[in-house]
């Protein structure tokens, strides 16, 4: 059971300074480690102090009474606002460490709570942005991390995050395929025109000679003109709108 500590090392205006301090610095503001056992037992003392005034109907207590829960409300507030400031620059650092993967990311200002809270959003960022980019990346439909997901196994390590330099040699590797693949197809292509199949075409305006790219004259061609051509020449042909496919 938790007992209210003997002596308190903090006070409202202890508060409104970290409360001060963590609005108009960027960066998280070193805490005692000592200070949720600090607050909790603050806050408790105040809850101990307005019971016993309860049943005290003298002036005097009335106005102690409304003094504390003044000192109540004030203390949650700015608790409120502490833990607010502090959440939004702990995310803000996990979600750099889990875009960068970088080893030098300070986490020495942080609680012990909030280290943990740290390690538990960078496992999350981390199991989101491989189901989503890393599927993307190979064509497949993002892995949506929901409630029932447990990252509490998930590593890091285990599981290799998508680092830009792995990011970049995928695309890389996928570029250097495709062009590959492309090459390949226009090496068919020079193959199919010399020595594929033929069309028939109708010319619509007169064609003047031009040489193909197995180096050999055709035209020039006379507007109704109908002649058998290698069929990537008619499609071409047709595709610019000199010719129609018969």
């Amino acid at each position: 059971m938790f007992r209210v500590s003997s002596e308190i090392n903090l006070t409202l205006e202890g508060l409104y300074d970290i409360l001060r301090n963590e609005k108009s610095r960027e960066e998280l503001q070193e805490l005692p480690k000592s200070f949720y056992l600090d607050v909790a037992s603050y806050v408790r003392q105040k809850k101990v102090l307005l019971d016993s005034r309860k049943d005290e109907d003298e002036l005097f207590a009335s106005s102690d009474k409304k003094k504390l829960e003044y000192e109540v409300r004030s203390i949650k507030r700015i608790l409120k606002e502490i833990y607010g400031k502090r959440e939004k620059k702990i995310l803000d650092i996990a979600m750099n460490k889990s875009r960068t993967r970088s080893d030098i990311i300070d986490t020495s200002c942080m609680l012990t709570e909030e280290r943990l809270f740290y390690e538990k959003i960078v496992k999350v960022f981390d199991f989101q942005r491989n189901g989503v980019l890393l599927n993307l990346f190979r064509g497949e439909l993002p892995t949506v991390l929901d409630g029932n997901v447990d990252t509490s196994t998930y590593s890091s390590t285990s599981e290799k995050p998508v680092k830009k330099k792995d990011i970049a040699s995928f695309e890389d590797k996928k570029v250097e395929k495709e062009i590959k693949t492309d090459s390949k197809e226009v090496e068919n292509k020079k193959e199919g025109s010399a020595f594929g199949s033929k069309i028939s075409v109708k010319f619509l305006h007169p064609v003047p000679r031009f040489i193909w790219k197995d180096m050999k004259e055709y035209g020039p061609f006379e507007k109704d003109q109908k002649i058998e051509l290698y069929k990537e020449i008619g499609e071409l042909l047709a595709k610019k709108g000199r010719a129609q496919v018969v």
